[in-house]
């Protein structure tokens, strides 16, 4: 009986052996992933960070080409406008020079 008892008891000792053995391993992992954690956070604060200051500047361009788009909406009005006046003044020119021809002819002959 009593190799029975030390037996028993060595094996539980063995036992605590590998448990305490595991025990170390787990937490052993769980800093390494702890560590790993940390560098995944900061990663991800960082591209937080780099997508926010993207929005912004995302948001100022398009800002940036609404202001581009009514500027040159606003030349084409204008150049449309002068080419519109630019035409009633050369139809008005012809009309007063081919009454200056008129009038010539007239006072010449």
């Amino acid at each position: 009986m009593w190799f029975f008892g030390v037996g028993r008891r060595g094996g539980a000792a063995v036992q605590a052996d590998d448990i305490a053995a595991q025990l170390r391993r787990a937490e052993c992992d769980a800093g390494a992933h702890e560590v790993d954690m940390a560098i995944f956070e900061r990663d991800h604060a960082d591209i937080e960070a780099r997508v926010e200051q993207l929005e912004t500047e995302l948001s100022v361009l398009r800002q940036r080409r609404i202001e581009a788009y009514a500027r040159w909406w606003h030349a084409r009005e204008d150049r449309d406008r002068a080419r519109h006046i630019a035409r009633r003044l050369r139809r008005r020119l012809e009309r007063t020079r081919r009454r200056l021809r008129y009038m010539e002819g007239l006072a010449g002959g």
